[in-house]
């Protein structure tokens, strides 16, 4: 049977944490913009990455991931220095390794493919990461989610509008938020999803 082709480039988990741990050694980012801001955080995105592959999943997401009618190809559209990614992609990455070949993850770099990044626009802004369903066979759109859980997001527009707030400290909040939630929303809502 034919499979839905690939963006390309398209990395495996294991081959975008690669690459993000070269670019962070070069002191490089991805996508065009390699501003000292950008390249630092792509380098504070490691431990992201590392840390968040850890955390524990939810046993109902799972359950429902390996019965899934069809199998799925899952796209992130995402980047090395999006924070909201490096926390989001590893959980990601471990549900569908742990699907039993129900589903397979690939990230495509927002930077590469604006096309695609275009269709799947949240209020009309390029926000990542977003998480893209499709039917593994017929490539035919099953959903989309992102680019982050709907506390982080209210928490992402409370920091951002705060004039007295600098970008350090909106990343700051934002990481703690994650920190905090441990994986569990974005878990949460992917299960609803997939009811």
């Amino acid at each position: 049977m034919p499979h839905a082709a690939l963006p390309t480039p398209a990395y495996t988990y294991p081959e975008f944490r690669a690459l993000v741990g070269q670019l962070a050694a070069e002191h490089r980012t991805t996508g065009p913009d390699q501003t000292p801001g950008l390249v630092r955080y792509t380098d504070q995105n490691q431990a992201h990455l590392d840390r968040a592959l850890a955390l524990p999943l939810l046993p109902a997401l799972l359950e429902r991931l390996r019965s899934l009618p069809r199998s799925e190809q899952w796209l992130l559209l995402g980047e090395a220095w999006c924070g909201d990614t490096a926390h989001t992609l590893p959980i990601l990455a471990h549900l569908a390794a742990q699907s039993q070949g129900c589903v397979a993850l690939h990230v495509v770099l927002r930077s590469d493919h604006p096309e695609l990044m275009a269709a799947y626009q949240t209020n009309g802004k390029d926000s990542i990461p977003k998480l893209i369903r499709r039917d593994a066979e017929t490539g035919a759109d099953l959903g989309a989610w992102g680019p982050r859980p709907a506390a982080a997001q209210a928490l992402s527009h409370q920091l951002h509008t705060d004039p007295s707030l600098h970008t350090n400290q909106v990343v700051r909040g934002m990481n703690e938020w994650y920190e905090a939630d441990a994986g569990q929303s974005v878990q949460q809502e992917l299960l609803a999803a997939l009811a």
